[in-house]
C-alpha cells in the first residue's frame, strides 16, 4: 500500500500547531509526492548556506525531485513563523508552486505568485473553490 501524500515530518519540540491541522488544509490540495518537513530556523539556515550558499535562515525551501512532469520533492518550511495558519500555508504553497515550476524572478512573476499563493490558502482555509 502506499503511503499516503503529502508526507508530514516535524522536527521541531513543542510546535504551536498539529500535523493534523496541516493535513486537513493541505492535502485536498496538493498532488504528487510532496514531503512537507517543519523545522526550526538554525536547521533552515543550514539548508540555505548548504545549498543555496546564503549564510542566513529562509522561510521555506523547495527541492524538486520529479521526473516525471508530477509535483514530487520535499519542501522544508521555518515551522517557527506560526501562527496564524494562513501565515504556515503560504510558506507550504510557495513551496509547492515551486515544485510546479513557478519562479518569481521578476516582479509580475512575483505578484502572479504571490496572487496564486494567496488564493491556494483561502482555499485550504475554506475560503475559496
Amino acid at each position: 500500500m502506499e503511503k499516503a501524500y503529502p508526507l508530514i515530518n516535524v522536527l521541531l519540540s513543542d510546535p504551536a500547531f498539529s500535523e493534523r491541522e496541516v493535513e486537513r488544509a493541505v492535502a485536498p490540495i496538493m498532488e504528487g509526492r510532496v514531503e512537507l518537513v517543519f523545522t526550526d530556523p538554525g536547521y533552515m539556515r543550514a539548508l540555505n548556506a548548504r545549498f543555496r550558499h546564503q549564510d542566513r535562515p529562509t522561510d521555506v525551501l523547495s527541492f524538486d525531485l520529479s521526473d516525471n512532469g508530477r509535483p514530487e520533492g520535499v519542501i522544508y518550511v521555518n515551522g517557527r513563523l506560526y501562527p496564524p495558519l494562513e501565515e504556515l500555508l503560504e510558506r507550504v504553497f510557495h513551496g509547492y508552486l515551486h515544485l510546479l515550476g513557478w519562479t518569481h524572478d521578476d516582479p509580475r512573476r512575483y505578484a502572479r505568485m504571490k496572487e496564486r499563493v494567496a488564493h491556494l490558502v483561502d482555499r485550504a482555509v475554506g475560503g475559496g473553490e
